[in-house]
Protein backbone atom coordinates (compact mmCIF):
# COMPACT_ATOMS: atom_id res chain seq x y z
CA UNK A 1 0.00 0.00 0.00
CA UNK A 2 1.33 3.30 -0.64
CA UNK A 3 2.39 6.00 1.85
CA UNK A 4 -0.40 8.05 0.75
CA UNK A 5 -3.01 5.53 1.31
CA UNK A 6 -1.66 4.67 4.88
CA UNK A 7 -2.25 8.08 5.26
CA UNK A 8 -5.65 8.42 4.59
CA UNK A 9 -6.58 5.08 6.60
CA UNK A 10 -5.17 7.43 9.60
CA UNK A 11 -8.01 10.53 8.04
CA UNK A 12 -10.98 10.29 10.19
CA UNK A 13 -12.15 13.46 8.63
CA UNK A 14 -12.55 11.37 5.78
CA UNK A 15 -15.67 9.69 7.19
CA UNK A 16 -18.07 12.85 7.01
CA UNK A 17 -16.55 14.30 3.91
CA UNK A 18 -19.59 14.79 1.54
CA UNK A 19 -19.43 12.94 -1.59
CA UNK A 20 -19.78 14.52 -5.16
CA UNK A 21 -22.74 14.41 -7.07
CA UNK A 22 -22.14 14.33 -10.99
CA UNK A 23 -24.38 16.09 -13.94
CA UNK A 24 -23.32 14.88 -17.65
CA UNK A 25 -24.97 15.69 -20.64
CA UNK A 26 -23.85 12.60 -22.45
CA UNK A 27 -25.44 13.03 -25.62
CA UNK A 28 -25.50 10.21 -28.21
CA UNK A 29 -24.85 7.76 -24.94
CA UNK A 30 -26.61 4.64 -24.10
CA UNK A 31 -26.72 4.38 -19.95
CA UNK A 32 -27.02 1.07 -18.48
CA UNK A 33 -27.60 1.54 -14.55
CA UNK A 34 -26.88 -2.01 -12.75
CA UNK A 35 -28.26 -2.84 -9.43
CA UNK A 36 -26.33 -3.82 -5.91
CA UNK A 37 -24.06 -6.68 -7.24
CA UNK A 38 -22.78 -7.37 -3.52
CA UNK A 39 -19.69 -9.04 -4.42
CA UNK A 40 -21.27 -11.57 -7.07
CA UNK A 41 -18.22 -10.94 -9.45
CA UNK A 42 -19.73 -13.62 -11.80
CA UNK A 43 -22.97 -12.03 -12.69
CA UNK A 44 -21.05 -8.54 -13.23
CA UNK A 45 -18.93 -9.87 -15.83
CA UNK A 46 -21.95 -11.91 -17.46
CA UNK A 47 -24.04 -8.89 -17.74
CA UNK A 48 -21.41 -6.52 -18.97
CA UNK A 49 -21.06 -8.81 -21.74
CA UNK A 50 -24.54 -9.02 -22.58
CA UNK A 51 -24.19 -4.50 -22.41
CA UNK A 52 -21.40 -4.97 -24.50
CA UNK A 53 -22.01 -6.96 -27.35
CA UNK A 54 -25.56 -5.07 -27.62
CA UNK A 55 -25.46 -3.19 -31.22
CA UNK A 56 -27.32 -0.37 -32.35
CA UNK A 57 -27.89 1.12 -35.95
CA UNK A 58 -26.11 4.02 -35.62
CA UNK A 59 -22.74 4.28 -33.51
CA UNK A 60 -23.25 5.10 -30.10
CA UNK A 61 -21.49 5.19 -26.70
CA UNK A 62 -22.00 3.19 -23.65
CA UNK A 63 -22.25 3.87 -20.02
CA UNK A 64 -22.35 1.21 -17.82
CA UNK A 65 -23.17 2.41 -14.14
CA UNK A 66 -23.44 0.87 -11.01
CA UNK A 67 -25.67 2.13 -8.46
CA UNK A 68 -24.02 0.93 -5.52
CA UNK A 69 -23.41 -1.94 -3.05
CA UNK A 70 -20.52 -3.03 -4.99
CA UNK A 71 -19.46 -5.59 -2.01
CA UNK A 72 -20.44 -7.24 1.75
CA UNK A 73 -22.47 -10.13 1.75
CA UNK A 74 -21.34 -12.12 -1.18
CA UNK A 75 -18.05 -14.18 -2.56
CA UNK A 76 -16.33 -11.73 -4.02
CA UNK A 77 -16.75 -8.20 -3.45
CA UNK A 78 -12.52 -7.68 -3.88
CA UNK A 79 -12.79 -9.39 -7.73
CA UNK A 80 -15.83 -6.80 -8.27
CA UNK A 81 -13.89 -3.78 -7.55
CA UNK A 82 -10.96 -4.91 -9.39
CA UNK A 83 -13.37 -5.38 -12.40
CA UNK A 84 -14.62 -1.65 -12.03
CA UNK A 85 -11.05 -0.57 -12.15
CA UNK A 86 -10.83 -2.68 -15.49
CA UNK A 87 -10.22 -1.20 -19.06
CA UNK A 88 -13.70 -1.62 -21.44
CA UNK A 89 -13.38 -1.21 -25.01
CA UNK A 90 -13.26 2.34 -27.02
CA UNK A 91 -16.68 4.17 -26.94
CA UNK A 92 -17.58 2.68 -23.64
CA UNK A 93 -17.05 4.13 -19.91
CA UNK A 94 -17.67 2.53 -16.16
CA UNK A 95 -18.73 4.65 -13.31
CA UNK A 96 -19.74 3.58 -9.75
CA UNK A 97 -21.97 4.90 -7.38
CA UNK A 98 -21.50 4.83 -3.67
CA UNK A 99 -24.08 2.74 -1.57
CA UNK A 100 -24.48 2.06 2.01
CA UNK A 101 -22.30 -0.75 2.07
CA UNK A 102 -19.45 0.82 0.09
CA UNK A 103 -19.52 4.00 2.53
CA UNK A 104 -19.33 1.26 5.66
CA UNK A 105 -16.39 -0.24 4.08
CA UNK A 106 -14.80 2.87 3.33
CA UNK A 107 -15.39 3.89 7.27
CA UNK A 108 -14.31 0.80 8.17
CA UNK A 109 -10.96 0.60 7.10
CA UNK A 110 -10.44 4.43 8.43
CA UNK A 111 -11.00 2.66 11.78
CA UNK A 112 -10.28 -0.53 11.31
CA UNK A 113 -12.09 -2.87 14.05
CA UNK A 114 -12.41 -6.62 14.99
CA UNK A 115 -15.77 -5.70 17.05
CA UNK A 116 -16.86 -3.67 13.90
CA UNK A 117 -20.56 -4.17 13.86
CA UNK A 118 -20.06 -3.77 9.95
CA UNK A 119 -18.31 -7.50 10.09
CA UNK A 120 -21.90 -8.50 10.72
CA UNK A 121 -23.33 -7.09 7.81
CA UNK A 122 -21.53 -8.60 5.40
CA UNK A 123 -18.32 -7.63 5.98
CA UNK A 124 -16.70 -11.08 7.08
CA UNK A 125 -17.21 -12.01 3.44
CA UNK A 126 -15.56 -8.86 2.10
CA UNK A 127 -12.81 -9.05 3.80
CA UNK A 128 -12.49 -13.03 3.18
CA UNK A 129 -12.51 -11.93 -0.77
CA UNK A 130 -9.31 -10.19 0.54
CA UNK A 131 -7.92 -13.32 1.98
CA UNK A 132 -8.59 -11.73 5.46
CA UNK A 133 -10.58 -13.92 8.23
CA UNK A 134 -11.54 -11.44 10.62
CA UNK A 135 -13.01 -14.77 12.88
CA UNK A 136 -9.83 -16.19 13.11
CA UNK A 137 -7.60 -12.96 13.75
CA UNK A 138 -10.41 -12.62 16.82
CA UNK A 139 -9.71 -15.90 17.89
CA UNK A 140 -6.12 -15.44 18.06
CA UNK A 141 -6.53 -12.17 20.19
CA UNK A 142 -5.28 -9.88 17.38
CA UNK A 143 -5.23 -6.22 18.31
CA UNK A 144 -7.02 -3.52 16.49
CA UNK A 145 -3.50 -2.07 15.55
CA UNK A 146 -2.01 -5.43 14.70
CA UNK A 147 -5.48 -6.10 12.12
CA UNK A 148 -5.06 -2.49 10.76
CA UNK A 149 -1.35 -3.54 9.48
CA UNK A 150 -3.30 -7.20 8.30
CA UNK A 151 -5.17 -4.75 6.51
CA UNK A 152 -3.25 -2.39 5.06
CA UNK A 153 -1.24 -5.30 3.64
CA UNK A 154 -3.98 -7.10 1.86
CA UNK A 155 -6.23 -3.95 0.56
CA UNK A 156 -4.81 -2.81 -2.61
CA UNK A 157 -4.32 0.94 -2.10
CA UNK A 158 -6.33 1.11 -5.28
CA UNK A 159 -8.51 -0.43 -3.89
CA UNK A 160 -9.36 2.20 -0.81
CA UNK A 161 -9.04 5.52 -3.23
CA UNK A 162 -11.52 3.76 -5.42
CA UNK A 163 -14.28 3.67 -2.38
CA UNK A 164 -12.67 7.10 -1.20
CA UNK A 165 -13.72 8.53 -4.54
CA UNK A 166 -16.73 7.23 -5.65
CA UNK A 167 -19.89 9.91 -5.75
CA UNK A 168 -23.18 9.65 -4.56
CA UNK A 169 -25.24 10.99 -7.40
CA UNK A 170 -25.77 10.85 -11.02
CA UNK A 171 -27.64 13.01 -12.77
CA UNK A 172 -28.47 13.21 -16.47
CA UNK A 173 -31.31 15.46 -18.04
CA UNK A 174 -33.63 12.18 -18.01
CA UNK A 175 -32.55 11.06 -14.74
CA UNK A 176 -31.20 10.81 -11.35
CA UNK A 177 -29.71 7.87 -10.17
CA UNK A 178 -28.42 7.43 -6.28
CA UNK A 179 -28.10 4.13 -4.50
CA UNK A 180 -31.27 4.40 -1.81
CA UNK A 181 -33.35 7.16 -3.32
CA UNK A 182 -34.30 10.78 -2.31
CA UNK A 183 -35.85 12.92 0.12
CA UNK A 184 -39.08 14.23 -1.64
CA UNK A 185 -39.26 17.58 -3.08
CA UNK A 186 -35.11 18.50 -1.91
CA UNK A 187 -32.92 19.49 -4.89
CA UNK A 188 -30.53 17.35 -6.00
CA UNK A 189 -27.80 19.76 -4.01
CA UNK A 190 -29.55 19.61 -1.05
CA UNK A 191 -29.67 16.27 -0.69
CA UNK A 192 -28.16 14.54 2.76
CA UNK A 193 -25.41 11.62 1.77
CA UNK A 194 -27.09 9.68 3.81
CA UNK A 195 -30.49 10.05 2.48
CA UNK A 196 -28.75 9.30 -0.77
CA UNK A 197 -27.19 6.22 0.49
CA UNK A 198 -29.94 4.42 2.99
CA UNK A 199 -33.36 5.96 2.42
CA UNK A 200 -36.40 3.19 2.13
CA UNK A 201 -39.71 3.94 3.38
CA UNK A 202 -39.95 7.51 3.26
CA UNK A 203 -39.39 7.47 -0.65
CA UNK A 204 -41.18 4.21 -1.25
CA UNK A 205 -44.53 6.36 -1.38
CA UNK A 206 -46.97 7.12 -4.19
CA UNK A 207 -45.36 10.56 -4.73
CA UNK A 208 -42.78 11.56 -7.28
CA UNK A 209 -39.14 12.69 -5.39
CA UNK A 210 -37.98 14.63 -8.28
CA UNK A 211 -39.11 16.22 -11.37
CA UNK A 212 -37.23 13.84 -13.62
CA UNK A 213 -37.20 9.73 -13.34
CA UNK A 214 -34.81 8.71 -9.95
CA UNK A 215 -33.26 5.39 -11.11
CA UNK A 216 -31.81 3.46 -7.84
CA UNK A 217 -31.13 -0.01 -6.13
CA UNK A 218 -30.70 -0.44 -2.32
CA UNK A 219 -34.69 -1.88 -1.68
CA UNK A 220 -34.71 -5.13 -3.15
CA UNK A 221 -37.54 -7.37 -5.23
CA UNK A 222 -37.70 -10.18 -7.09
CA UNK A 223 -38.17 -7.54 -10.11
CA UNK A 224 -38.00 -4.52 -11.14
CA UNK A 225 -39.55 -2.16 -8.72
CA UNK A 226 -42.00 0.52 -10.28
CA UNK A 227 -43.61 3.72 -8.81
CA UNK A 228 -44.52 6.95 -9.56
CA UNK A 229 -40.99 8.51 -10.90
CA UNK A 230 -38.93 6.18 -9.96
CA UNK A 231 -37.84 2.51 -10.73
CA UNK A 232 -35.76 0.17 -8.56
CA UNK A 233 -33.26 -2.43 -10.02
CA UNK A 234 -32.10 -4.26 -7.40
CA UNK A 235 -33.30 -8.04 -7.66
CA UNK A 236 -31.46 -9.64 -4.92
CA UNK A 237 -28.57 -11.19 -6.98
CA UNK A 238 -26.72 -11.79 -3.38
CA UNK A 239 -29.64 -13.66 -2.78
CA UNK A 240 -30.36 -15.55 -5.89
CA UNK A 241 -31.94 -13.73 -7.98
CA UNK A 242 -31.16 -12.14 -11.50
CA UNK A 243 -28.41 -9.45 -11.59
CA UNK A 244 -30.38 -6.57 -12.98
CA UNK A 245 -29.55 -3.59 -15.81
CA UNK A 246 -32.00 -0.60 -17.50
CA UNK A 247 -30.74 0.57 -20.59
CA UNK A 248 -31.92 4.06 -20.53
CA UNK A 249 -31.69 5.64 -24.26
CA UNK A 250 -32.98 9.20 -24.20
CA UNK A 251 -36.64 8.23 -22.63
CA UNK A 252 -36.92 5.20 -23.65
CA UNK A 253 -36.08 2.46 -21.38
CA UNK A 254 -35.69 -1.55 -21.01
CA UNK A 255 -34.38 -4.33 -18.53
CA UNK A 256 -31.39 -6.92 -19.15
CA UNK A 257 -30.65 -9.68 -16.64
CA UNK A 258 -28.57 -12.50 -16.15
CA UNK A 259 -29.36 -15.09 -13.19
CA UNK A 260 -26.67 -17.88 -12.10
CA UNK A 261 -26.86 -20.72 -14.08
Amino acid sequence: MTTAAKQHFDDRDARSARRKRLERQLPNTDIYAIGDVHGCCGLQKKLEQLILAENSDEPRNKLILYLGDLVDRGPDSKGVIDHCLSSLPDGCERLSLCGNHDQLFFEFLLRPSLSAHWLDFGGRETLMSYGVDADELAGGHTSDEEFAQVLSEAIPSAHFLFLQALPVALTVPEAHFVHAGMRIGVPMEDQDDHDLMWIREEFLVDEPASDRLVVHGHSPAPTPRMGPGRIGIDTKAVGGGPLTALHLRGETTRFLSVSFD
